[in-house]
């Protein structure tokens, strides 16, 4: 209760009106990104949660195993001079099942995205 307080508080003073007033009747709190959620429904404000969780795992896991997974490629290539060789095929296909993941990712992301229109249907501020 006392954050709920403090984001109406933080709303209205940088606004000059409550969040209610200005069409936002929904507030959540975002731990990750340390901000207070403004928005017109708790499924507004999920969406936007699911979809930043998303862009930061993979922002923050999902690059570098793409990434040691080519050097073993091409280290494997250049070594052997051979792209049949089975440390070839272990990264053809942990990069394969890496790309399915990437792909259901953004559907999933893509999802949640069409909720959420940044400063129509959800706006936040940090704290």
């Amino acid at each position: 209760m006392e954050q709920k307080n403090e984001a109406i508080y933080l709303f209205k003073e940088k606004y000059g009106k409550t969040s209610k007033e200005e069409g936002f009747p929904v507030i959540g709190i975002y731990e990750k990104q340390r901000a207070f959620l403004y928005a017109v429904s708790e499924e507004v404000i999920k969406a936007y949660k699911t979809h930043q969780n998303i862009i930061r795992w993979v922002m923050l896991w999902y690059v570098w195993p793409m990434v040691l997974a080519m050097i073993n490629l091409f280290s494997a290539f250049f070594s052997y001079q051979d792209v049949m060789h089975w440390r070839c095929w272990v990264s053809y296909v942990f990069l394969a099942v890496w790309g399915a993941l990437l792909i259901v990712c953004w559907i999933r992301a893509n999802k949640a995205g069409k909720l959420i229109k940044l400063g129509e249907n959800i706006t936040f501020l940090n704290y």
